[in-house]
């Protein structure tokens, strides 16, 4: 992989886009990323950090695939890349995505795929494809319609415009907007938090919630019997009920869990 790395320290994965300044989707990022999230899904993590090198998280696609790819062409690359990026979303851990500078178009949907989206102050945001003649390959409308609603989403894909990291934290797009010089800092932070909390249970959290956007409330209240009471036979569980019990509210935010 030359666009694309994963690594791991302790129970953090990363993934890092490696082709700066602009980082754009090109051929062979979507295979090192196919390759990434691999690697990252048989990995023994517990939380997952996407961040990108340079100036940009994205610029986009490299426009120069999509000359003179016919129909037949679009849907064989999209039916491949396609996956890779569900595989993330699917994960059954928590995911970090950093954005900063330029988060445009493929850049914007990556980031969609993640559980959590920080931004840098300066970051700014949008569905360009529109300018191109073509729409979001990647899912962007459908997660965007999801964070934001059906109206925001249908503005963001018809407009094409630039909106910055506070207009999408006002719209529920992005859930953390920190200075520049501290996305590094906080991104980092914030993972590793997820992956030392009771992964089990973040991780049945996050299918609860895919549960009510797939299925509607009932389908998520029939998954807690699935995915919630199991948890009650996990060690983290029956470790932060004791030490609760025994140390009081106290040791909130405190207690150790191994994931298991």
């Amino acid at each position: 992989m030359t666009t694309v790395r994963f690594e791991t320290d302790a129970a953090l994965g990363t993934i890092t886009l490696s082709n700066p300044p602009l980082n754009l989707m090109s051929v062979e990022m979507i295979t090192d990323l196919e390759a990434a999230v691999n690697e990252a899904s048989s990995a023994p993590i517990r939380a997952l950090l996407i961040r990108a090198e340079g100036p940009h998280f994205m610029g986009g696609a490299d426009v120069s695939i999509f000359k003179g790819v016919s129909n037949a062409g679009a849907r064989a690359m999209f039916a491949r890349a396609l996956p890779a990026f569900q595989r993330i979303e699917d994960l059954p851990i928590p995911v970090v995505a950093a954005a900063q500078g330029l988060c445009l178009a493929a850049g914007l949907e990556t980031v969609l795929f993640a559980d959590i989206i920080v931004a840098a102050e300066s970051a700014r945001f949008a569905q360009v494809e529109r300018h191109i003649g073509t729409t979001t390959l990647l899912g962007g409308a459908q997660r965007l319609a999801e964070r934001a609603g059906a109206a925001r989403a249908r503005q963001i894909v018809f407009d094409g415009a630039q909106y910055s990291a506070a207009q999408f934290a006002e719209w529920n797009i992005v859930n953390h907007v920190v200075p520049d010089d501290e996305l590094t800092t906080f991104t980092e932070k914030l993972a590793r938090n997820y992956a030392a909390g009771p992964t089990r249970a973040l991780g049945a959290g996050k299918a609860l919630v895919r549960g009510y956007l797939d299925g509607g409330m009932r389908a998520a209240d029939r998954l807690i019997l699935d995915v919630a009471t199991p948890l009650f036979e996990t060690a983290d569980m029956q470790h932060g009920v004791t030490t609760f019990l025994e140390n009081g509210t106290k040791v909130i935010g405190k207690i150790p869990f191994q994931g298991a």
